[in-house]
């Protein structure tokens, strides 16, 4: 039985979400659809990429994984379907695999269509094709590159490390793009500050419950990252962080 997951930016007032489901299911009817997420703010392929990138894992292999994102084909975005790590992505070449971050073994881009709707018209016919045993090549051609984009990294400094705000979940969570191996290669043990909004956090949390309600703290999440939060409040709207601002650990 073949698992086929959705991530999309299409909300769930309309009729979006179920037509993809209803073409899937009279194609496949044996299919199980997930839904990852469908509240990604419009267009926006860094969000999605997080999410995906942290919910894909959990999933067995030869999952397939339909990202409707910025769909529609252009000159410059063409339709594809990526094998990486076991798993399927479907999805348009608008440069979001360069943010999943996951090594790239196949790539096949499917036959041109200016659908306005491509996440029910293109990618779900694929998963469908894919979750009865098609092999990829034969719904398109190889292709041998993606569009890359330039994620912001971490990068760090002598005893200083730089990073940015990666993503701000619906708790207010800041997820910052530091993890937790880099932290422990150039601090090694050492004291630290990390500071960030005109505030600093000297010490990492095991859990929320370790500081008071109301108090900031900073903790290395499930995905081994760094993340600064408020225990029972929302951290973002408190310190005003916002995506792709600065977070800075200092060792002393």
């Amino acid at each position: 039985m073949a698992i086929i997951t959705l991530t999309t930016d299409l909300g769930m007032k309309d009729h979006y979400v179920s037509a993809i489901k209803g073409i899937i299911l009279s194609k496949q009817s044996d299919a199980t659809i997930i839904d990852i997420s469908h509240q990604i703010p419009t267009f926006n392929i860094q969000d999605a990429a997080y999410i995906i990138k942290n919910a894909y894992p959990n999933f067995p292999k030869s999952s397939i994984h339909i990202i409707g994102i910025k769909a529609e084909q252009t000159k410059q975005s063409s339709h594809v379907i990526v094998f990486s790590d076991g798993h399927f992505f479907i999805g348009a070449d608008n440069g979001i695999f360069s943010f999943l971050e996951t090594p790239i073994e196949k790539i096949i881009e499917l036959p041109t269509n200016f659908s306005t709707f491509p996440t029910r018209d293109i990618f779900a016919i694929a998963a469908s094709e894919l979750a009865k045993g098609a092999q990829m090549e034969q719904l398109g051609q190889v292709k041998e590159n993606l569009l890359e984009r330039m994620p912001f990294r971490a990068a760090s400094m002598g005893d200083m490390i730089r990073g940015t705000v990666e993503y701000i979940d619906s708790f207010g969570n800041v997820m910052c793009n530091i993890s937790k191996t880099l932290f422990e290669q150039v601090g090694k043990g050492k004291e630290f500050k990390i500071e960030f909004a005109r505030y600093e956090i000297g010490k990492i949390s095991k859990n929320y419950n370790d500081v008071p309600e109301g108090e900031i703290l900073a903790l290395f999440n499930a995905a081994y990252q760094l993340e600064i939060a408020m225990n029972k409040d929302k951290a973002n709207s408190m310190l005003n962080l916002k995506l792709n601002d600065s977070i800075t650990i200092r060792f002393l």
